[in-house]
């Protein structure tokens, strides 16, 4: 752990709720004096003394290393909410920008999905791997959203003609948004009506991948 999120990191005094003290003393096991927060909303380091109990009293501030450029925006068509859920970090971590979560005309529109347990999962992951702008995460409501909200993107389909990976202008591409489509493909209608004027691509893998492990996928090419 790198540091520790809380949301009121600057004030002269943080006393953590029971959640918080209960992952912080039990699960990282904290026996230290000194602990670094962050509030993931700017660039300050601040360094705090454990008082008592859940009380942390501010002794320093820090100004904090530069964060890294993020330009990769990503749709994803919504999928079962355990495997969003269980990507999170590692998107976070792989510096992805913007998630787009949209719902396709083939999503599973019965899932329910929480932002405020998005955040809390991003958060811890920003502590582990050391980002301090957190990854954002916007839901939309169709394909037709996503497009109007970022109408340059392009969209992996399995008959792209050509692999994202090898295209010469990946970070154009990425920081325009990159759209995956739900495991049963774009519908007709989608193709025909929204995705007609959009640049097809495909990805330079012989298996098949699920819409979760894409997004892994091409957040990994875009970091390299």
């Amino acid at each position: 752990m790198k540091f520790f999120y809380h949301a009121r990191a600057g004030d002269e005094c943080i006393f953590l709720d029971s959640d918080e003290y209960h992952y912080l003393f039990r699960v990282r096991r904290f026996r230290d004096k000194i602990l670094a927060f962050r509030n993931l909303k700017d660039l300050n380091i601040y360094i705090y003394r454990h008082d008592r109990k859940e009380k942390f009293i501010l002794d320093s501030i820090t100004q904090g290393e530069l964060a890294p450029k993020s330009y990769l925006n990503l749709a994803m068509a919504i999928v079962d909410s355990k495997d969003i859920y269980a990507i999170l970090p590692y998107l976070n971590s792989l510096n992805v920008k913007v998630l787009y979560l949209f719902y396709a005309d083939f999503s599973q529109r019965n899932r329910n999905l929480s932002i405020d347990k998005m955040e809390h999962i991003i958060h811890l992951s920003c502590m582990q791997c050391n980002r301090i702008l957190p990854m954002k995460v916007q839901i939309l409501n169709s394909t037709k959203e996503t497009l109007d909200t970022l109408p340059e993107l392009c969209y992996i389909d399995f008959d792209g003609s050509e692999s994202i990976e090898s295209s010469s202008n990946l970070e154009t591409l990425a920081t325009n948004g990159i759209m995956i489509g739900p495991e049963g493909g774009f519908s007709n209608a989608e193709r025909e009506q929204i995705l007609c004027n959009q640049t097809r691509f495909k990805l330079s893998t012989e298996h098949i991948l699920t819409t979760h492990l894409s997004a892994i996928h091409i957040a990994s090419a875009c970091l390299c």
